[in-house]
């Protein structure tokens, strides 16, 4: 039996190809008609139907076609507008933001068909059964493998059938979906299923609304855990006659499940922490980069308002930096996604700065360290953090010649100095350089390396005076840093 989202995609795949088609004819005549008639304002705009319908149905081949489709518009106006140099320039650029489209659409559309084949195969594979059922007729929509061997079936013999087949009526299953429908949800309930055999068997359902009247039903088993609960609370019986002769060498084993339940507290905290900002972060660039697109389309505009202006070589320039911008967003989405991937691990201070050096050359800067034995509990791009101090010293702190880290203890934690002899940091400026929207001027740099440090509670402020060289200071608190001896380091 065939389900009916499968149904669905081999309906309207061929719909999406005469579309396609359709619209692709539509936009090539428009562009032919319009030049031939000294019309060269809209056409170009005809381009995106069909390059959007087939990024959607082909996602993996909507580089080609966006390749193809562009490649067709520029010989089109090669052919047509009598080598007019104002309207090759404006037809080339345009060339540039069909394949960018193409590329970043794909990307998006890729994404998406794995997202959707990711939750279907957790539909398929979970170890819980699930089933779907319309909330109107009671008949069961989808069911996965798992419930169906549960209740002794094969999934097609269910899909279809009134729900009393596997739930058969009683006070609980009219309950059941009464309560549905009157919130649209359901906690855990335990409901008396009924399997191929005639069996009768105890399960814990939770339901969720779907789309329109359909309910998600997730589905488990608990006819052997209810036996099973039997024998526990008689072996809970022996089991407290015994406590009392164990009752230090508990304590002992209760003291060292405290400090791994504490540590596993803090790690679990970390990684919920980093996963928030990944998103918020994955969220503020994909913002900029369709701001950066929306700016490519003004200064198209702009450049077609004055065709027979020299300023539209320099529109077009400004174009050519908007596009780089987006490849440097795009590649900073991808050096930076791992951050938070990884659980907080305990790092050597010392060694983490080597390995900045060793990432960054500092050319003739000297670089003095007094970090100790010191260790930090951080994010595995602990390194990079420096590394970014390092790289704005070299490129924005003027003629720099001296970097020093030192590593001092306080009286709420410690501290992590970084100083330079450059020009320093304007006063108006200390806190503006940690943010992402100062981006333009420093680089995302000092706004990732904030975001590194806070994945363990860490901050970093600036205070150097200006016109004498910039300190940033790195506060870490009591539970993030502990000292080791030698040769004992991470």
């Amino acid at each position: 039996m065939i389900s009916p989202p499968v149904l669905k995609n081999r309906l309207y795949q061929p719909m999406g190809v005469l579309a396609i088609l359709l619209t692709t004819l539509v936009a090539i005549g428009s562009t032919v008609y319009c030049l031939t008639h000294g019309i060269y304002d809209i056409f170009p705009f005809l381009y995106f139907m069909p390059l959007i319908l087939f990024v959607y149905l082909y996602p993996q081949r909507g580089v080609v076609f966006s390749l193809f489709i562009s490649t067709v518009y520029l010989l089109l106006v090669y052919s047509f507008s009598n080598f007019d140099p104002s309207l090759l320039a404006v037809s080339t650029a345009w060339f540039v933001i069909f394949v960018t489209i193409g590329v970043v659409t794909s990307s998006f559309a890729e994404d998406l068909r794995a997202e959707e084949k990711k939750y279907r195969g957790i539909f398929e594979n979970s170890q819980a059964g699930i089933f779907t059922f319309d909330l109107v007729t009671l008949r069961i929509g989808e069911i996965n493998g798992k419930c169906a061997r549960m209740l002794k079936y094969e999934t097609d013999e269910l899909a279809g059938r009134d729900i009393s087949r596997i739930l058969p009526g009683s006070a609980g299953r009219d309950s059941f979906i009464e309560k549905i429908r009157e919130n649209m949800l359901s906690g855990d309930v335990e409901l008396l299923f009924q399997t191929r055999d005639g069996e009768v068997r105890q399960f814990l359902v939770s339901a969720a609304p779907g789309d329109g009247k359909v309910v998600i039903c997730s589905a488990i088993d608990i006819t052997d855990r209810r036996l099973a609960e039997k024998v526990i609370q008689k072996a809970r019986y022996d089991l407290e006659q015994r406590v009392s002769e164990r009752t230090e060498e508990l304590l002992k084993a209760n003291s060292i499940l405290k400090a791994e339940i504490q540590e596993r507290k803090r790690f679990e905290n970390a990684i919920q922490l980093a996963n928030r900002k990944l998103s918020t972060l994955s969220a503020i660039t994909r913002h900029d980069i369709l701001n950066q697109i929306t700016a490519i389309v003004m200064y198209l505009s702009l450049a077609e308002d004055t065709i027979t202006d020299p300023g539209a070589i320099e529109y077009l320039r400004k174009i050519e930096y908007i596009i780089q911008l987006i490849q440097k967003q795009i590649r900073f989405t991808r050096d930076y996604q791992t951050i938070g991937a990884r659980p907080p691990r305990w790092q050597s201070l010392n060694k983490a700065v080597g390995r900045a050096t060793l990432d960054i050359d500092p050319g003739s800067v000297r670089v003095e360290k007094e970090l100790g034995n010191a260790e930090i509990y951080s994010d595995y791009l602990f390194d990079r953090v420096f590394v970014n101090l390092l790289d704005n010293s070299l490129h924005h702190g003027g003629n720099v010649t001296v970097c020093r880290f030192s590593f001092q203890e306080t009286d709420s934690g410690a501290e992590i100095v970084y100083e330079d002899n450059g020009i320093g940091i304007p006063a108006g400026a200390k806190e503006k350089i940690f943010r992402r929207e100062y981006y333009r001027t420093t680089g995302y740099g000092l706004f990732l390396a904030q975001e590194i440090l806070s994945i363990t509670g860490m901050t970093i402020t600036e205070n150097g005076e200006p016109e004498k060289g910039a300190r940033f200071v790195i506060q870490v608190p009591k539970e993030v840093y502990r000292f080791v001896k030698d040769g004992d380091e991470v």
